[in-house]
């Protein structure tokens, strides 16, 4: 009676025949963690790009109709790495390097015209990423697996002291484009719109060197160039031109004439123009010497010997360089534990 019963007896399958899938990679073996978020934020690019393009699935194009329909609920998509500062006005754009469901940097307020050269790096830069081997020298390729442990509850990497952007080894994921976030820490930009700035002054400063006192613009009566001087008090037939830079000069000419001083300031604005704030040309050795002079001028220093912290990496502290946004990043101290906080590694 017993075996009669057990015989008799069934399993309902809860779940209606619906089985999972394994999900393996090309090896055949199950996706790790890694690999989910690489697929993930493969996919969220293409399908940013083709957002951003308007371009719709070829398998769905169908009728006319059909593909008015693609484009109308394409409108209404939230891209996964960008987002129009106004809601319908794609004149600026905030651009995101997302991983993990986590947004790892982003570009704020991007120009329209940059902003596919953007979406591009990104896809590029998820391409280079080796899950087997990653780059962990990259410090957002370190930031995107340790977002992914930590969320897994895995083992994180451990940062390495030296660990900064290297334009010559590392992929830059927004392909050099910067938006108004980067571009306003940037040093080495605030410098060159200072120098500029006085430059355009010299320049105008020597238009009015023939127009009578009374009738120069007041600021040309109160205010000295600094790319100009003359080189003889009582002689304003010679002049030493200076390429000036915030904090001093780094090379002189003497004795240039007036109609050829004001020919070499023009030239000078020239070549500020053609530098690239972004990615310097340190093959020019002028270039070359004007970052430099920007990096030791605003080196940190410890000015109340309260902070040693504060100073560079070099110097006992913890302040460093950064080669990707131009500028010293800077710990700070916790007013509530009174502590210092050295700043994050490779921003």
């Amino acid at each position: 009676m017993v075996k009669e019963n057990e015989s008799q007896r069934r399993r309902t399958d809860p779940f209606g025949g619906i089985r999972g899938s394994e999900i393996n990679n090309e090896s055949g073996k199950m996706l790790t963690p890694f690999e989910v978020d690489l697929q993930e934020a493969l996919t969220g690019i293409q399908k940013s790009l083709d957002i951003w393009d308007g371009k719709i699935d070829p398998r769905r194009a169908g009728n006319i109709r059909e593909r008015i329909k693609q484009k109308t609920q394409m409108k209404n998509e939230t891209p996964f790495n960008w987002k129009s500062v106004k809601e319908y006005d794609r004149s600026l754009v905030d651009i995101y390097l997302r991983w993990s469901n986590k947004t790892i940097r982003s570009q704020k307020n991007v120009p329209e015209k940059q902003v596919r050269v953007a979406l591009v790096g990104l896809l590029a830069f998820y391409k280079k990423i080796n899950v087997m081997s990653p780059d962990l020298s990259h410090p957002d390729i370190i930031r995107c697996f340790n977002t992914t442990a930590k969320n897994y509850g895995l083992e994180g990497f451990k940062i390495p002291t030296d660990l900064a952007f290297n334009p010559e080894r590392h992929i830059d994921p927004f392909a050099g484009v910067r938006g108004n976030n980067a571009l306003s820490k940037n040093q080495f930009k605030k410098d060159l719109d200072v120098a500029v700035e006085e430059l355009d002054f010299s320049i105008g400063y020597m238009d009015q060197l023939d127009i009578p006192t009374y009738r120069k613009e007041y600021r040309y009566k109160k205010r000295k160039p600094k790319f100009v001087k003359r080189s003889f008090k009582t002689s304003d037939s010679y002049y030493q031109v200076d390429l000036w830079w915030p904090g001093g000069s780094l090379q002189s000419l003497n004795n240039v004439p007036i109609n050829k001083a004001r020919m070499a300031l023009v030239s000078m604005r020239s070549f500020f123009e053609k530098i690239d704030i972004q990615n310097p040309d340190f093959n020019d050795e002028t270039v070359q010497s004007l970052y430099m002079k920007t990096r030791e001028r605003t080196e940190p220093k410890d000015l109340t010997n309260n902070n040693p912290e504060i100073k560079s990496i070099e110097k006992g502290g913890t302040s460093y360089w950064s080669n990707l946004t131009h500028r010293w990043v800077k710990g700070k101290l916790d007013k509530k534990s009174g502590r210092f906080v050295a700043p994050e590694k490779g921003l």
